[in-house]
């Protein structure tokens, strides 16, 4: 029985692509980042107020660490963006609201409605959501971003 070797044909329309030059160009991205740094280091410490620009951009630097771990968890959670082709009922805003959904806009001459709902929210489970609330959903609900 004959092993087969995986195939090093080149796949039509395949992009190939050249990890050397992208490496070449983050090295040298680096190198000129420290370089950067070390000139800027080497004129804010042999300059007059050298050492209190460095106290200062300590601190500046905790305090911006400090406010990002304060304020990560607080973020809000990723959501999705939806178009609905549905019938648009008078109680539709609140009974959205009531699911952590909010309605951006309503197309009056086409009934698509646009919504802003949580990432774990799936398209089978908005479509029941708006036919239980005595939405009719013309088509299934479209994800948009």
């Amino acid at each position: 029985m004959e092993h087969s070797k995986p195939s090093l044909h080149r796949v039509p329309g395949a992009r190939r692509t050249h990890r050397w030059r992208r490496d070449t160009v983050e090295l040298a991205a680096v190198f000129l980042s420290v370089t950067a740094a070390d000139l800027i280091a080497k004129v804010v410490v042999h300059g007059p107020d050298g050492p209190v620009v460095v106290g200062a951009s300590a601190l500046a630097l905790l305090a911006t660490a400090l406010l990002h771990s304060w304020w990560s968890p607080h973020a809000p959670p990723p959501a999705t963006l939806w178009r609905v082709r549905a019938t648009v009922l008078a109680h539709t805003h609140t009974t959205l609201a009531d699911h952590r959904i909010t309605l951006l806009s309503v197309h009056p001459t086409t009934d698509e409605l646009f919504l802003h709902t949580p990432r774990s929210l799936t398209t089978a489970d908005l479509a029941t959501l708006l036919t239980t609330t005595g939405h009719t959903v013309e088509d299934l609900p479209t994800r948009i971003a």
